[in-house]
């Protein structure tokens, strides 16, 4: 009973831990003009959050108390970057315990038989999708504020279009350590302006620094006896994961580079993508030549029992959703599947299944809650080989798909990658940005039905095959197939 009695305590300790992560998040945006009260105001509420905690309240109104204060904070300030929410939401540290996972559970009768938590909350996706809709519904035709509340939002931005948020023109600076061998992935640090990581064909990753100027190479990554094809940074941006067709997963320290732990696929299969579990760091999702999902414990270099799939083809592209209750896997045969993750156990349990295009390869997939506060459904951006960008609406709890848009692009045959512009905030429109086979960047505003290209960034020499921004969208990077990387700057007006 005693023991029982430290557990809870601890529980709802790291409650009140997560109210406060949530109160600092936002504490930017309170009193501009007056930062010295901003704080003392969030000294004082850490007083009063640990003087409560010693109160005893029962744990659900905690939970409670937590979901309401987010959600008014959200409506009052708008929602931040979905990355800055991951971290907060997460532990400072990128080793997180299975165990710890079970904070976040908001329902306690989500519990199945054997006492774990289920993976996905009751009805969370299908409650969402109908405030959505509700949302949508109430707005006129071809309208893109549905709301008053975002139309007060978009006073507060200026009014100021979409082209000219996204006006990125001039070349900030370029990296050719990896010329000659193709760029696949790249990606900047988490709620990080100024770091980058690239992974190439040519065996090595490299971690570049772009402040203090001049930018630089800060490490390179070598240990692959093969092209490397994906990596991951961990929300502490502490470890780097990376994937490679010589059959292993490394774990890197980015600061100085040093391989940690190399894990061998038992198949000796090429491994083709990776990703972390966004709740539990200590998970890592990969997927393989063979058709096969793996989750992988990164901290015994272990699989995970019951955390392995298999899909109609080479798995190529990987996605979790905001809470990392439901995974998307794509593969080389064009069928996008949706998995349940038990946070509990590691577990994966085959959801869904969309056949975008027979024979066409599910090249990229990024998941995202909201894209903006004028565009509130939960949606998936998918690069496939039909020379479109497809935008998903997830409809429910399982992760089923309903095509929403599609944009026209060059994609026949190349590994090309795409993503939803990091900030949801006051602005007008909702962007999404893409590589193409014509070597240029896109940039389309989904909710626009005509003319949907707001910008085209031009000078690759080759297919564009990924495509980043920082944390607060003032660089984007790109990368190509003849081993460039650009970093482009947003035009100052």
């Amino acid at each position: 009973r005693c023991f029982s009695s430290v557990l809870s305590a601890c529980g709802m300790a790291a409650v009140w831990q997560q109210v406060l992560a949530v109160d600092a998040r936002y504490n930017a945006y309170r009193t501009p003009t007056f930062p010295q009260f901003r704080t003392q105001y969030i000294r004082r509420r850490s007083q009063l959050l640990r003087e409560n905690a010693k109160c005893g309240f029962e744990p659900g109104l905690r939970r409670q108390y937590l979901r309401l204060r987010s959600q008014l904070l959200a409506l009052r300030y708008g929602p931040l970057s979905e990355q800055s929410s991951f971290r907060a939401s997460s532990v400072r540290s990128s080793r997180t315990t299975l165990d710890r996972m079970e904070d976040f559970e908001e329902d306690p009768r989500a519990q199945g038989a054997r006492g774990h938590r289920r993976s996905v909350s009751r009805g969370s996706y299908q409650l969402q999708a109908q405030m959505n809709r509700a949302v949508y519904d109430e707005r006129p035709p071809g309208s893109l504020v549905p709301t008053s509340v975002a139309e007060a939002s978009r006073a507060m931005a200026g009014d100021t279009t979409l082209s000219e948020n996204y006006a990125f023109a001039g070349m900030h600076h370029i990296f050719d350590q990896h010329v000659d061998s193709a760029v696949p992935r790249l990606q900047f640090a988490n709620d990080d302006k100024h770091l980058l990581a690239c992974c190439s064909l040519d065996g090595t990753l490299s971690i570049m620094t772009l402040s203090p100027p001049p930018a630089s190479v800060k490490v390179t990554l070598k240990g692959h006896g093969g092209p490397v094809t994906d990596f991951a940074w961990s929300l502490s941006n502490d470890i780097i994961v990376s994937t490679s067709l010589d059959g292993t997963l490394r774990i890197w320290n980015t600061e100085d580079g040093r391989c940690i732990r190399e894990v061998r696929d038992p198949e000796s299969s090429e491994l083709l993508c990776c990703t972390f579990q966004p709740m539990n760091n200590n998970l890592t999702v990969v997927g393989n030549s063979k058709h096969h999902l793996q989750v992988v414990n990164i901290s015994t270099g272990k699989k995970v029992k019951g955390g392995s799939s298999k899909l109609t083809g080479r798995v190529l592209s990987l996605s979790f959703d905001a809470p990392g209750r439901i995974l998307w896997a794509g593969d080389d045969r064009g069928s996008i599947f949706s998995f349940l993750f038990d946070m509990a156990t590691g577990k994966l349990t085959k959801a869904k299944r969309l056949v975008v295009s027979e024979g066409s390869s599910i090249c990229s997939i990024s998941a995202r809650s909201w894209i903006s506060r004028e565009a509130r459904d939960p949606s998936l951006l998918v690069n496939a080989c039909v020379n479109k960008l497809l935008l998903y609406r997830v409809v429910d709890n399982e992760g089923t798909l309903q095509l929403k848009r599609s944009f026209p692009i060059q994609h026949g045959s190349q590994l090309v990658h795409s993503i939803f512009c990091p900030l949801m905030s006051f602005r007008q429109g909702a962007c999404v940005v893409t590589g193409s086979e014509d070597g240029c960047v896109y940039f389309f505003d989904v909710e626009r039905n005509t003319k949907a290209i707001v910008n085209k960034l031009q000078g690759h020499g080759g297919p564009v095959l990924d495509v980043s921004f920082n944390c607060d969208e003032s660089l984007l990077a790109s990368a190509d197939s003849t081993g460039m990387v650009i970093i482009w700057r947003r035009e100052q007006k």
